[in-house]
């Protein structure tokens, strides 16, 4: 009688264990028929690029049906809301936070929460400072562009353009975001390889059309010979195509980032030399998928590039259609 007793409390312990490890293991995990919460805190819908990148994410989100449930939140461009933003909707129990940052420099606060809460976290878009030169920490993502090449390759082909010789002033986005640190560090460090091609005027337009323009306008009051303006995104750049033809300074080349349908106008009507594909579809699906699979805890890479795409009056139907 003892011995039954025995082998009934080992089979008793031993299922019981099994039980208890297939709950805890299925803890946590959403169930496969409920709508996956998708938090997203944007730095501004008014910026021209990101209300792109907004629209877009929200089309691959009806390709998805039920099974995704988006929020979207306007940082307006403020630190501290974004933070805020952040917190609030770790309270309403998303399962995963997308974050376009308001700076790269003030992204640790959000970093801290995510890691806190346990939900993963995916950055775009701005890279955050505090990750350059260390590994991301786990259940965090970063998805976007490498900046520098959209300097490169805008200055390769102007570089073409201009025959190796002439004077480049240059349009810089705000400087909260490592975007246009790295497009300028682009352009600048392939211009240096012509010895006749100079950097003559450089200044931070904040990513604004009609501040771009008034830098112009007093770059070209100067008297400064300028044979080519290169912005850091296509809003500068029609901010400056706007001044010049002001001017009658039909000469100078100008060229931006993101091929925005705007400046693919311009760039038919021969006003805009190129610009650079930020694909902001391609960059809003890989936004998602990515944050999809952190909330389904699959292994993927910490970091996801999607390449720029030169954009010229020759090759714009074949790479952004008409």
């Amino acid at each position: 009688m003892m011995r039954l007793n025995e082998v009934f409390f080992k089979w008793f312990l031993t299922t019981s264990i099994i039980f208890c490890l297939t709950f805890l293991s299925s803890c946590g995990k959403k169930p496969k028929d409920e709508a996956i919460k998708i938090g997203v805190t944007i730095a501004n819908f008014e910026d021209v690029y990101l209300r792109h990148l907004k629209s877009e994410m929200e089309k691959y989100q009806e390709s998805l049906g039920k099974n995704v449930d988006l929020v979207y939140l306007d940082a307006k461009v403020d630190v501290a809301k974004q933070e805020e933003q952040v917190r609030y909707l770790v309270e309403e129990k998303v399962d995963v936070l997308v974050v376009v940052p308001v700076s790269a420099e003030f992204t640790s606060g959000m970093t801290k929460i995510s890691k806190k809460s346990k939900i993963p976290l995916v950055y775009a878009n701005n890279y955050p400072d505090e990750f350059i030169g260390k590994e991301i920490p786990s259940d965090i993502y970063y998805v976007g562009s490498q900046e520098k090449n959209a300097g490169i390759i805008q200055m390769e082909y102007l570089a073409e353009k201009l025959g190796g010789k002439g004077n480049v002033a240059i349009l810089m986005g705000d400087f909260i975001n490592r975007a246009a640190y790295e497009r300028t560090e682009g352009v600048e460090e392939t211009a240096n390889k012509y010895p006749n091609i100079n950097i003559v005027e450089k200044e931070n337009a904040k990513w604004r059309g009609p501040l771009a323009g008034s830098i112009v306008e007093s770059w070209l009051n100067s008297g400064e010979k300028i044979d080519a303006v290169v912005a850091n995104n296509d809003e500068m750049a029609l901010g400056a195509i706007r001044v010049l033809e002001k001017y009658e300074k039909d000469d100078v080349m100008v060229l931006g980032v993101d091929a925005t349908s705007e400046a693919i106008e311009e760039l038919k009507n021969g006003r805009l030399t190129a610009t650079v594909f930020q694909d902001p579809y391609k960059h809003a699906k890989k936004i998602l998928e990515t944050a999809l699979k952190a909330a389904k805890e699959e292994k993927m890479a910490s970091e996801l590039w999607v390449p720029f795409e030169l954009v010229t009056p020759e090759n714009y139907k074949e790479t952004v259609g008409e």
